[in-house]
């Protein structure tokens, strides 16, 4: 990939060459819920790592992981939106995925993201009160790899969905709210 725009048409992109299957970090392994299985850290390799910045102190990075499974002929992605492995408590998922993070390609400053409007650092310290981080819930909006949000902000004020920036995610302030039947 010559000059990657952003974290969607990136995705698209590596789809392209044939990394179609997605993986997150659970239970301190990789994690195929279409597979149901986890995977050791010895059972994948990384072949490509990208870091994507939107320039400003407060947004925070997205990290975007190009993986195969050895022996198993998959090949796939992690999308690291949250900064997510920093938290994890096993130093070897992070060593693996920190020595492979090695391309950083920096995004325009955009309002929106994946078409909800961004919520920087400097709005949310005006008014901590009118967002919160709803969990789970039912009507998030569709989710442009295909999958779903597991988590997104919500503005209280203008009752919708709103993407809050990594360093919003990680300040006490924000309260969080868990979907309840």
């Amino acid at each position: 990939m010559n000059n990657p725009k952003d974290l969607v048409s990136t995705i698209d992109d590596l789809n392209g060459q044939g990394y179609t299957h997605e993986f997150r970090i659970k239970n301190k392994q990789l994690f195929s819920d279409l597979l149901n299985k986890g995977f050791g850290m010895e059972a994948f390799t990384i072949d490509d790592a990208y870091t994507f910045s939107t320039g400003g102190e407060d947004d925070g990075n997205e990290h975007l992981f190009a993986i195969t499974l050895m022996g198993e002929n998959v090949k796939g992605f992690l999308v690291d939106a949250y900064s997510a492995i920093e938290t994890v408590e096993a130093n070897e998922v992070r060593e693996k995925f920190d020595a492979n993070n090695a391309h950083i390609h920096l995004l325009s400053d955009a309002e929106t993201k994946y078409g909800l409007p961004r919520v920087k650092k400097e709005a949310f310290n005006k008014s901590p009160e009118r967002y919160i981080f709803r969990i789970g819930f039912p009507d998030f909006p569709a989710c442009p790899f295909g999958n779903t949000f597991e988590a997104l902000g919500w503005d209280m004020q203008d009752k919708n969905y709103v993407w809050l920036v990594s360093s919003i995610i990680k300040d006490d302030r924000l309260v969080r709210e868990q979907y309840k039947n």
